[in-house]
C-alpha cells in the first residue's frame, strides 16, 4: 500500500510518542524532536493531535480504560486507514493498561497494623472493623491487624477486655508476651504482667497457649470456659486455672478497683498502674495487710483518704511525689 505524505507524517509522530512514553527515545535518535516539529508545521500539528488523543485517553477511568481505548483505536483506524500508525498507538495503550494495573494493585494493598494506647488513668473503647470491641485499661498499648483469614491483637503492655464478633472462618488471636489466646467469638479479659499474664473468660470458650521465640511453636496449656481464669507463669511455662470474682476483675471497666482481702502490697502495685504519683509501703509489716473495698480510680486523693481512714494508715508525700504509707501509731 502506498503511503501518502500525511500518513507518513502521522506515523513519524506516533513513533516519537511511543518512544517517549515508553521511556526509550532511541527511535529517531539522530533527529531531535524539537527540530523535527519545527521542520514542517504539519509535523507539529500531527504530534499535537496525537498528544491530545493520549491526554483524552489518560483521563478515562481505570475500569473503562481498555474498552474506551480500543474504541478510539478502531475509530482512528477507520478514519485514517493506517495500519502502522495503529500499531504505534497500540504500544501507547499497553503503557496505559500497565499503569492502570499498577494503580489497582496499589489500592488493594495488604492491611496495615493499627496501634491504640491509653495514658495512666485513662480508659478507651475501640470498635474494630470486624465488629469486635476492645476496652483498654490504664497505661495500655495494643496493636491490631485484621487479615482475611485471621484477626490479630498484640498487647504490648497493660490490660484489655475483648468482646469478639464470632467468625468461624477468621480466628481471633491475642498475643500477650509469651501467652497466646485463640477464640472464635467470646468475651474475655487479658492482663499482661511482669512475671505472669492473666486471662479471665466471661463467655464462650478460650484456648490459652504458650508461645516460644519460634512463631510456629505454640503449645496449648489451658482451655477455659465462662467463669474460669488462667494465670500463665511464663517462667515455669504453666497455667493455674481457677474460678474468679467477675466483679473484681472487671471493675476497672467502670472506673473502679475492687479488692477482697487482697494484701496491701498487691493493692499498691495495682493502684500504681492508674496514678502518676506512686504509692510505696514504708512499714514492711503492712505488706500483708488484707484490704477489702471498692475504690474510685478517678481521684488518687480519694483513694489515699480511703486507705487512711479504713486501714489505720498514714500517708506522707515526699518532695519527689512518692506517697509513703505508714502504720498509724496508737497513743
Amino acid at each position: 500500500m502506498t503511503m501518502t505524505k500525511k500518513q507518513d507524517i502521522e506515523e513519524q509522530a506516533a513513533r516519537w510518542a511511543v518512544g517517549l512514553m515508553s521511556g526509550d527515545n532511541r527511535t529517531h535518535a539522530d533527529v531531535d524532536l524539537a527540530a523535527w516539529r519545527d521542520e514542517d508545521p504539519r509535523h507539529a500539528r500531527a504530534y499535537e493531535d496525537l498528544q491530545a488523543m493520549a491526554d483524552d485517553l489518560d483521563a478515562v477511568g481505570e475500569e473503562a480504560l481498555q474498552e474506551e481505548f480500543e474504541r478510539e483505536l478502531h475509530e482512528a483506524a477507520a478514519e485514517r486507514k493506517r495500519q502502522r500508525w495503529v500499531a504505534g498507538i497500540s504500544s501507547l495503550a499497553a503503557g496505559f493498561v500497565v499503569a492502570a494495573v499498577m494503580t489497582v494493585s496499589m489500592w488493594v494493598s495488604a492491611p496495615e497494623p493499627v496501634t491504640y494506647q491509653t495514658a495512666k488513668g485513662q480508659r478507651s473503647t475501640i470498635a474494630l472493623a470486624d465488629g469486635s470491641v476492645l476496652q483498654l485499661n490504664t497505661d495500655t498499648r495494643v496493636t491490631a491487624l485484621l487479615e482475611d483469614d485471621e484477626r490479630h491483637v498484640s498487647i504490648e503492655k497493660g490490660e484489655a477486655f475483648f468482646s469478639v464478633k464470632r467468625d468461624e472462618s477468621r480466628p481471633f488471636i491475642v498475643n500477650a508476651g509469651e501467652t497466646q489466646v485463640r477464640v472464635l467469638g467470646t468475651k474475655f479479659n487479658v492482663r499482661l504482667g511482669a512475671s505472669s499474664n492473666v486471662v479471665s473468660v466471661l463467655s464462650g470458650l478460650v484456648s490459652v497457649a504458650q508461645r516460644s521465640d519460634d512463631e510456629d511453636d505454640v503449645r496449648e496449656i489451658a482451655r477455659l470456659h465462662a467463669g474460669e481464669q488462667a494465670e500463665h507463669h511464663t517462667s515455669s511455662q504453666e497455667a493455674v486455672v481457677e474460678g474468679f470474682d467477675q466483679g473484681s476483675v472487671m471493675a476497672w471497666r467502670n472506673g473502679k478497683a475492687l479488692y477482697h482481702e487482697t494484701p496491701l502490697r498487691d493493692v499498691v502495685k495495682d493502684l500504681n498502674r492508674y496514678f502518676d504519683a506512686p504509692l510505696e509501703i514504708a512499714d514492711a509489716h503492712l505488706a500483708n495487710l488484707p484490704v477489702s473495698g471498692t475504690f474510685n480510680l478517678t481521684d488518687q486523693d480519694v483513694v489515699v483518704d480511703a486507705l487512711e481512714s479504713a486501714f489505720s494508715i498514714v500517708a506522707v508525700k515526699r518532695l519527689d511525689g512518692v506517697i509513703l504509707l505508714y502504720a498509724r501509731q496508737e497513743n
